[in-house]
């Protein structure tokens, strides 16, 4: 049966300093956080069939849901890039949640806005997807360290954002 391979033979300890791999473990541990949060089969999104990046779209479409939106607009609110929106489109459209149209000012542009079906789709999962969320963070942390938690990400997110902007 094999070993585990001790952490000094690992590639990253031997050419990383030491002062810099507690940083990679942070950012390998967000990452995996992310994953198996988005991943568990107690959030509510899987009971709907919806892919985080679906998932993504309807919400900023609901924050929008008197309006409608360009695809452009979407990307930039969104984890999906411009070429990955039409795909995730279809398979909304197809499920009649979302309903897209030609844009007035440009021909060339598409508006999207949620249908009714994708209206109340969102009026029924938002509150699953609450609670599922709720009881996945209470089951793991405390209050105070989820107060914690949302401000350090917080933190993190806005001085991400503020980076990439410049």
């Amino acid at each position: 049966m094999p070993s585990k391979p001790s952490e000094k033979n690992f590639l990253r300890s031997q050419v990383t300093a030491p002062a810099d791999q507690p940083f990679l473990d942070l950012s390998r541990a967000l990452l995996k956080a992310s994953f198996l949060f988005s991943n568990h089969p107690e959030r509510a999104i899987h009971a709907y069939e919806l892919s985080l990046a679906q998932m993504d779209v309807l919400s900023v479409l609901g924050d929008a849901v008197d309006s409608s939106v360009s695809c452009s607009e979407i990307a930039e609110r969104t984890l999906i890039t411009k070429g990955g929106i039409t795909g995730i489109l279809d398979r909304l459209e197809a499920r009649a949640l979302i309903k897209r149209m030609p844009s007035r000012d440009d021909r060339r542009s598409v508006q999207v806005r949620l249908s009714a079906k994708g209206i109340e789709l969102l009026r029924k999962l938002y509150p699953e997807l609450a609670r599922s969320n709720r009881a996945l963070f209470e089951r793991e942390l405390r209050a105070e360290q989820l107060r914690e938690f949302a401000k350090s990400l917080d933190l993190l997110i806005r001085g991400l954002e503020r980076q990439s902007e410049s």
